[in-house]
């Protein structure tokens, strides 16, 4: 949204209270480093770079085969 002016919000006071149903909502959990894993470059354990692998690889063969990663096999009849 580039043409939105963010400048013109005002700024929370220094008094503010923090809503305490919003901590509510946010609950206590957060999502795993299995399910959001990081995005550079750094040390991985080796069954995570076997999972990476093998899923990639699951992908790039269900293409090269023309299967629909969407829909399924053509074939079903669906």
């Amino acid at each position: 949204m580039p043409d939105e002016d963010y400048s013109r919000i005002p700024a929370a006071d220094a008094d503010a209270e923090i809503d305490p149903h919003w901590l509510e909502l946010r609950g206590p959990s957060t999502l795993p480093p299995t399910y959001m894993p990081p995005a550079m470059p750094g040390r991985h354990s080796r069954s995570s770079r076997v999972i990476a692998v093998v899923l990639i690889g699951v992908f790039v063969l269900a293409t090269a085969t023309g299967v629909c990663l969407t829909y399924g096999p053509s074939l079903l009849g669906l």
